[in-house]
C-alpha cells in the first residue's frame, strides 16, 4: 500500500462518512447472490434467493429485489461491493467479531477485555485539531459508544439525537426510536436550565476540562435546540425525513411499495452534517440480522430489513453533499440452513460501499462455493482493505497507521 506523507495529508480534505454497522451478521448470500453458483440452490433449497428474482450486477452476482433503488445507482456506477469480505480468522460469536472488525485487528492479537481504539477513533484521534469537537465523531442506534469509535475523545453516542438532553422534565417514556410525538414543551425549557445550570459548575475551571466541558454545552446547547415536530403528519423538513415518514407528496420519495422506510437516525444524522457542528464520520447501528429462523427468500424478514437498508442508503445519499456510506457486517451466514429456515454464523460476507467517489463493480475476490471453510463462505478478501481505502480516499487519513494490519493489494473502491 502506498504510504502518505503528512504533509499530503494535511492539504487533503476530509468527505463525510456514514458507517451501517448491521449487526448480527448479515447474510452475503441473500444480499448478493451468485447467480451462477448451483451449490446455493442446493444447499438452500426455497430460502436460496431464485437467481432470475435479482437484478444483475455483473461478474456472475445477482442483488437481492428488495434493493431497487441500490441497484439503480449501481447502474450509474456509484455502488461498489465486495463479496466474501470479513476479518480473517474472526470468530463466529457476535462479541468476539464485532470488536475484531470494529477495531480492524487481527482476531489473534488481543483480548475483547483489552479494549484498544476503534479504527474511526484512531483517525479522529491522529487528525484531531487544538479546539474541543465533540460531534466529529457520531453514532446512533444505541446509547455507548461503539468499539469502532473508541480512542477519541470528540464523538458522542445516543439512540436518537434527543436523548442527548438533559432535564427532569423529558418524558419518561417515548416510542420508537425516531419518534417525536407526544414530547412536552416543557422538555425544552427544562434541558435549557440543565444544561446553564452545568454550565455555571464548570466556570471556574480554566484548564483542559473546562474548556473541553464548556464547548459540549455549547454543542448541547445547539442540539436540543432544535423545535420538535409536533405533528407526525406535517410535511418533512428535510429531503431524507421523507423517507422516514414516509409522508412526502404524491411523487416524492417516502415509504416504497414494500412500506419500507429509512433508518429514523438518518433525517437527524442529514441535519447533523449539515449544521456547523462539525461532524465528519457517523455510525448508524442496525440490528436485527442474525437470521438464525425465519429468513425468507424474497418476502420474508430478511427482504424486508433489505428495504429498509436500501431506503436507508438512498436516504443519505440524496440528503447528505459527497458522502460515502459504507455497509459492514461482523461475519456473514453459513452456506447451508438450519432446521428453524435460517442460517447459523458463518464467515465470509458482504461489504457495501456507496456514493459519488466510489468506483462501482464488483471488486475483490470471490472464491465460490465448491470449496467452503467448513461450511462457510471462504474470507477471500479482508475488510481491512475496505477499510484502509476509505480512510484514504474518503477520510484523508494515514491508512499504514490508522489500518496498520490492511492487505498491500488495494481493492481500487474509490475514483
Amino acid at each position: 500500500m502506498t504510504s502518505t506523507s503528512t504533509s499530503d495529508r494535511s492539504s487533503r480534505s476530509s468527505a463525510p462518512l456514514v458507517v451501517l454497522f448491521l449487526r448480527g451478521g448479515m447474510d452475503g448470500l441473500s444480499l448478493l447472490r451468485p447467480t451462477g453458483d448451483s451449490e446455493l440452490d442446493r444447499l438452500r433449497g426455497p430460502l436460496a434467493v431464485a437467481a432470475d428474482s435479482t437484478v444483475d450486477v455483473g461478474d456472475g452476482f445477482g442483488l437481492h429485489p428488495s434493493m431497487a433503488r441500490t441497484a439503480a445507482r449501481f447502474t450509474d456506477g456509484g455502488v461498489a461491493f465486495v463479496p466474501a469480505c470479513g476479518l480473517p480468522g474472526a470468530s463466529r460469536s457476535h462479541f468476539d467479531a464485532q470488536f475484531a472488525v470494529e477495531h480492524a485487528d487481527d482476531p489473534s492479537s488481543r483480548a475483547p477485555t483489552e479494549g484498544p481504539s476503534g479504527w474511526l477513533g484512531r483517525h479522529l484521534a491522529a487528525t484531531a485539531g487544538s479546539a474541543v469537537a465533540p460531534f466529529r465523531g457520531v453514532s446512533l442506534g444505541q446509547p455507548q459508544v461503539p468499539a469502532i469509535l473508541a480512542g477519541s475523545p470528540d464523538v458522542v453516542a445516543a439512540r436518537a439525537i434527543p436523548d442527548l438532553a438533559l432535564g427532569p422534565e423529558m418524558p419518561a417514556r417515548r416510542g420508537r426510536r425516531g419518534d417525536r410525538r407526544g414530547r412536552p414543551d416543557a422538555a425544552t425549557t427544562a434541558t435549557a436550565v440543565s444544561i446553564e445550570t452545568l454550565r455555571s459548575l464548570w466556570l471556574d475551571d480554566g484548564g483542559p476540562l473546562g474548556a473541553s466541558a464548556a464547548a459540549a454545552f455549547d454543542v448541547l446547547e445547539k442540539v436540543t435546540d432544535r423545535p420538535p415536530r409536533a405533528d407526525p403528519a406535517a410535511p418533512p423538513r428535510s429531503e431524507a425525513e421523507r423517507y422516514v415518514t414516509g409522508n412526502g407528496a404524491e411523487g416524492e420519495p417516502g415509504a416504497d411499495e414494500r412500506g419500507a422506510s429509512a433508518d429514523p437516525g438518518v433525517a437527524e444524522l442529514v441535519e447533523l452534517f449539515g449544521s456547523d457542528l462539525g461532524t465528519e464520520v457517523a455510525v448508524l447501528n442496525l440490528g436485527g440480522w442474525d437470521d438464525h429462523n425465519d429468513l425468507g427468500a424474497t418476502d420474508g424478514a430478511f427482504a424486508a430489513r433489505a428495504a429498509a437498508l436500501d431506503a436507508t442508503i438512498d436516504a443519505l445519499i440524496t440528503g447528505i453533499p459527497d458522502v460515502t456510506v459504507l455497509a459492514v457486517s461482523e461475519f456473514g451466514r453459513r452456506v447451508a440452513t438450519n432446521d428453524s429456515g435460517g442460517c447459523d454464523h458463518g464467515r465470509g460476507g458482504v461489504a457495501l460501499v456507496a456514493g459519488t467517489r466510489v468506483r462501482g463493480g464488483i471488486h475483490g475476490d470471490w472464491p465460490g462455493l465448491a470449496d467452503l471453510d467448513d461450511g462457510d463462505v471462504r474470507t477471500a478478501n479482508d475488510v481491512r482493505g475496505v477499510f484502509a481505502e476509505v480512510v484514504d480516499s474518503v477520510l484523508g487519513g494515514d491508512p499504514e497507521r490508522i489500518v496498520p494490519g490492511a492487505p498491500g493489494d488495494r481493492l481500487s473502491l474509490f475514483r
